[in-house]
């Protein structure tokens, strides 16, 4: 009797080889994907980071031109952009390009200023869902 080559085992070689390439082309496409998107993220981080502290600045510009200002016996609200709040408080906004801005408040006592407020903040209003889309309980 005369044998023939079985083909069951090119068959399941072929197969495995064509899984291996397949899984392989997938976790390529998902590091390829995961790369593209870690990019993105650390550009809006870096763009963030420089809106941060190109305000920062400014900031500080402004904090020494009130401390300039006291020395020379002037009011901090002479300053531009400083405004009084009461009771010695003055304040002022310095935008940035990322849309936020940093809010500052100092306390003038004794010729002398003291920061009391530094917040960077999202200068646009939060706009929340319709309560239609919020569990209202039982």
């Amino acid at each position: 009797m005369k044998q023939y080559p079985s083909r069951v085992g090119i068959g399941a070689s072929s197969i495995l080889m064509i899984l291996v390439v397949l899984t392989l082309t997938l976790f390529g496409a998902l590091a390829f994907v995961q790369a593209r998107s870690d990019a993105a993220l650390t550009e809006r981080t870096a763009l963030s980071a420089e809106a941060f502290y190109d305000a920062d600045t400014r900031a500080q510009q402004v904090i020494a031109l009130v401390d300039e200002t006291l020395a020379g016996g002037g009011s901090p609200d002479s300053v531009d952009g400083v405004t009084l709040q009461g009771d010695g408080v003055y304040a002022f906004s310095i935008g940035s390009f990322d849309g936020h801005t940093l809010n500052v408040a100092i306390s003038v006592t004794d010729g002398s200023c003291d920061i009391t407020k530094y917040r960077y903040e999202s200068a646009a209003e939060w706009v929340g869902g319709s309560e239609s889309t919020l569990w209202q309980g039982d």
